[in-house]
C-alpha cells in the first residue's frame, strides 16, 4: 500500500509529561494555592526542559482539569494528601498538545 492510499491516523499524537502537582500555603489562612508544573519527560538523567506552570483557582478546578487525563479508574483526590505535602505528587502522562496546555505548557 503506499503512502497515498494510507488513511491517516485520526487519534492524536501524544507525548509523555511530567506533572508535578503541589500546594503552596497562601498567607494568613489555612488554605493553599495549587500549581501544576509541567515538563516534557527525558529519558535520560539530567537532560533539563523547559518547565511551565499553572495555578488553579481551587481544589475544585483542580480535580476538574485533571481527572479527565489520568488513566481509568485515577482519581487526583485519591493522592490529595500527598499534593499538600511538601514535595507534592508527581505523574507521568501522555498528553496530546491541547491536553498539556490545559496544564499551562506554552512551549
Amino acid at each position: 500500500m503506499s503512502s497515498a492510499e494510507r488513511k491517516p491516523d485520526p487519534s492524536p499524537v501524544r507525548r509523555r509529561y511530567i506533572v508535578h502537582l503541589f500546594c503552596v500555603p497562601e498567607d494568613g489562612c489555612a488554605s493553599c494555592r495549587y500549581i501544576a508544573r509541567i515538563c516534557p519527560w527525558a529519558a535520560r538523567y539530567g537532560v533539563h526542559a523547559e518547565t511551565c506552570e499553572r495555578a488553579f483557582a481551587d481544589e475544585c478546578e483542580l480535580i476538574a482539569t485533571i481527572n479527565p487525563l489520568l488513566p481509568s479508574g485515577s482519581d487526583v483526590r485519591d493522592v490529595f494528601l500527598h499534593i499538600e505535602s511538601p514535595k507534592g505528587f508527581y505523574y507521568i502522562l501522555n498528553l496530546t498538545n491541547r491536553e498539556a496546555r490545559l496544564l499551562g505548557w506554552s512551549v
